[in-house]
């Protein structure tokens, strides 16, 4: 998958000037040279054929006019075929790699199946500069928080994904005492962005792990989401339609037709009609209500109360946020081996703000959160295990199957 452009040199330039001294100036010099010293030898102690000497000087003199004449003739020719002869370096330039743009289906539960060959690990990420550079030609100039000198949670490995339409890298790092799971992702197109609810239907009972949802719909990249069916707060909406409003004082995230997070805030939508027109109005295709908001266009969101979860007191963390165009960041906090703090909301939002991100927003945490990459667990939940939930959003390819 690699395209390196490299640059070689075909031939060595041949410099007009060294055709010069090498054709004209050294063997004008030595005939000259060779004459008068000749001519020196002959007339030292004569002076009466000084006279006759002046005859003998411009018949040289002809002499080496002509030999003049045939070197320049000679070095006309040899500048002449130096020109005919010199090449510019050949460049071999880097191809540029045009993007493969895949739109999954809105109707489609079920994404193209990844390729295994595109998966890799490696327990250090200074060895990853060629994949960087690999997936550099998806990023749009955009940076990475992901880079080759993160120092992993030790014991801990760098897990990856690349093919033409999604790369993603999934790694553990530890901040204030907990250990941190980011799988950052950059997709080609809006609809590679995906909810998935459990039983595959707005209102069904059933509940599975994250990783069985994950594994069910092909997932790259899959987090837990909002777990929807155990609460009844926020704005619902699902496949485009509102399905419940409860925005009296929950925070809400909205996944629009271009990929992009939009908020809203307690008390800016109450009713089903509002809830349809912000929908319509700025084409929402999901949305997750948990909160509360983390990052807003880049600003810390602070609060001092929320009526969502524990926002004060350590608890387990789980957020999506979103660098920039088709850039996201999901990311947990947990306990794991000897880091055993966990974070207020405020602490976490510190944290996912030293990402760069651009909107954050908290997802369901305690033993819900969990992010999975290629059907494996990443993250260590609340008591080492998974609890069944409701729904996940993840991240797929849109290469067809076979393609």
């Amino acid at each position: 998958m690699a395209y390196k452009g490299k640059y070689s040199r075909k031939q060595t330039r041949v410099s007009p000037f060294f055709t010069l001294l090498g054709v004209i100036v050294v063997p004008v010099a030595l005939a000259l040279t060779v004459l008068l010293l000749g001519r020196m030898v002959q007339s030292m102690g004569r002076s009466k054929a000084a006279v006759l000497n002046q005859t003998a000087d411009q018949a040289i003199l002809q002499q080496f006019d002509g030999f003049v004449s045939g070197q320049l003739d000679s070095a006309r020719e040899a500048l002449s075929s130096a020109s005919v002869q010199e090449t510019v370096p050949e460049v071999t330039e880097t191809p540029v790699r045009e993007k493969v743009i895949y739109e999954i289906p809105a109707d489609v539960q079920v994404a193209p199946e990844p390729n295994p060959e595109c998966y890799g690990q490696t327990d250090d990420p200074s060895t990853l500069q060629w994949l960087l550079d690999e997936a550099e030609y998806m990023l749009d100039g955009q940076p990475l928080y992901f880079s080759t000198d993160k120092e992993l949670f030790a014991g801990s490995v760098v897990n990856y994904y690349l093919d033409d339409t999604i790369f993603a890298i999934t790694w553990k790092e530890v901040h204030d005492g907990s250990v941190y799971t980011f799988s950052e992702v950059k997709i080609n197109h809006p609809s590679q962005f995906r909810r998935h609810l459990a039983g595959g239907e707005y209102g069904s009972e059933m509940q599975f792990y994250t990783t069985e949802m994950a594994d069910s719909v092909n997932a790259v990249v899959a987090s837990s989401g909002d777990f929807y069916r155990f609460r009844n707060f926020g704005i619902s909406v699902y496949e485009s339609r509102v399905r419940r409003v409860e925005g009296t004082y929950a925070e809400t995230c909205y996944i629009d037709g271009n990929g992009d997070m939009h908020f809203t805030y307690g008390g800016d939508i109450l009713t089903t009609e509002a809830a349809k027109a912000y929908v319509e109005e700025n084409d929402i295709r999901f949305s997750l209500a948990f909160g509360p908001v983390l990052i807003d266009n880049y600003e810390l969101v602070e609060h001092t109360w929320y009526g969502v979860g524990e926002i004060t007191e350590g608890y387990a963390r789980a957020a999506l946020c979103q660098m920039g165009e088709l850039h996201y960041i999901v990311v947990t906090a947990n306990t794991e081996g000897p880091w055993q703090n966990i974070p207020t909301v405020k602490m976490f939002a510190g944290n996912v703000a030293a990402t760069g991100c651009r909107m954050a927003y908290c997802l369901d945490g305690g033993q819900t959160a969990a992010i999975v990459m290629g059907n494996q667990l990443i993250n260590r939940p609340v008591y080492g295990q998974q609890r069944k939930i409701s729904d996940i959003i993840y991240f797929a390819t849109a290469v067809p199957e076979g393609g």
